[in-house]
């Protein structure tokens, strides 16, 4: 072999290192296809914002960070509608919206309105603890007055029932038309609501932090009945898998992850030690989702830890892709993107808490709630939408009112990469013509 030829294969090695590092290096930084400011954000502090995807991609619905108000946006950007609930004589406080759900034929939006107590323990009584129907352009079909304070709501796959948690420990079901089907009392709050792929069945849980309640766990049929309950101490985060082979709980502070099979029996148990606060499931049932202090963890359908993702601030809520390979963590300042072996794909930083964080079933978008509303790519966006004065937007220009992307673009090599390829490249011509 010549030197020039022992110079060339000493050479091609390091492009290939270089080359492979710059299509692999994630980007840093994401800009959102638009986002929507607040009216009157400074009064709009807090942690109790809720955003939902609808199941076809076409519009989001959110609330504001005190969950004070809801906004109905499409993917374009442009406001559809907003609902503010009104204060009554009896109330002490501004009502809030505890729950929001989109019917998976995308036809409806239920939301769920409560009147907080003032103090631990104490639970309201009033015309604003109420359950509203609207469809998707704002109009309001029924209001329920519930009285008692709904916690959470959830609308069956078929669309014809619309299940309802109560802070006063009680289950209820309602018809498409808004009349009571049933009321099943439970021993805790209800504050979380999943139901089976074939809406057969529902999961609900309390809140139970210190297990002051006796059960805080339960698994009914549509009709109501009652199959069983158990208590597992945490605000608990719920998850059911298509098959309903697997029904996860997981939650804080008990640190620990369940599963179990549809009559109950634990399959297995996983330990979070100090992870475990904020919880996710893939919808098809293959993983579950951790975060909190400065980890992001991600375990499959066995209890088996895949990976650990160390962030350098506290993670304050995630979210997965139906199929998990697409995962949205927020943080005290911004958003981490990840895929599903654990590796930063981008980063976004906000001006206040990301809570919460939402990724579509599909993986194509992903919604945060901040200082603003966003919404984003998962692969990342160049443009910025600005919504005019936060109330509508216009059309980006890489498409139609609502058009989806038909395939996810590759990703370009940030800077440093084809910095760093360029400067190889450079270096090695250099080497071979001395």
């Amino acid at each position: 072999m010549t030197p020039q030829q022992r110079t060339c294969s000493g050479i091609l090695p390091v492009l290939a290192f270089v080359i492979i590092f710059s299509l692999t290096s994630p980007v840093q930084a994401s800009d959102p296809i638009w986002n929507l400011s607040f009216p009157e954000i400074d009064s709009h502090q807090g942690f109790n914002g809720i955003a939902k995807l609808s199941p076809d991609n076409q519009f989001l619905v959110a609330t504001n960070p005190d969950g004070s108000e809801i906004f109905t946006v499409l993917q374009n950007g442009t406001l559809l509608w907003e609902y503010t609930p009104e204060k009554t004589t009896e109330d002490w406080k501004k009502p809030v919206i505890s729950g929001i759900a989109i019917s998976s034929d995308n036809s409806l939006i239920g939301i769920s309105v409560m009147l907080p107590g003032c103090c631990r323990g104490i639970v309201t009584e009033t015309p604003s603890n109420q359950v509203i129907l609207f469809d998707t352009g704002g109009h309001m079909l029924w209001n329920y007055s519930t009285r008692e304070p709904p916690q959470s709501i959830a609308i069956s796959k078929n669309g014809r029932d619309i299940f309802v948690g109560y802070e006063t420990r009680s289950l209820s079901c309602l018809n498409r038309d808004g009349t009571l089907r049933w009321n099943s009392p439970t021993d805790s709050p209800i504050s979380r609501i999943e139901i089976s792929a074939d809406g057969d069945h529902i999961l609900a849980s309390g809140i139970n932090v210190g297990g002051q309640y006796t059960n805080d766990v339960f698994f009914f049929t549509s009709d109501g009945v009652l199959l069983w309950k158990e208590q597992f101490r945490g605000e608990n985060i719920l998850g059911i898998s298509p098959d309903e082979q697997n029904l996860i709980i997981s939650g804080y502070p008990a640190q620990n992850t369940f599963s179990l099979n549809a009559g109950g029996k634990i399959l297995w148990e996983h330990s979070f030690a100090d992870i475990g606060t904020i919880m996710a499931m893939a919808t098809n049932g293959r993983y579950v989702l951790a975060g909190t202090n400065d980890h992001v963890q991600m375990l499959d359908n066995r209890g088996e830890e895949l990976w650990d993702y160390m962030t350098s601030e506290p993670v304050y809520s995630v979210s997965l892709s139906g199929n998990g390979d697409t995962i949205g963590a927020g943080t005290g300042t911004g958003l981490i993107v990840l895929n599903r072996t654990g590796t930063l794909l981008w980063r976004y930083t906000t001006n206040e808490t990301v809570i919460p964080v939402a990724v579509s079933d599909d993986g194509a978008y992903i919604a945060a709630i901040s200082d603003r509303l966003y919404l984003f790519n998962s692969w990342g966006n160049s443009s910025i939408i600005e919504p005019s004065q936060g109330r509508t937007s216009s059309i980006p220009s890489s498409g139609s009112p609502g058009s989806l992307p038909t395939a996810k673009p590759a990703a370009v090599p940030g800077i440093i990469s084809i910095f760093a390829l360029a400067l190889g490249a450079t270096g090695a011509i250099r080497y071979l013509r001395n």
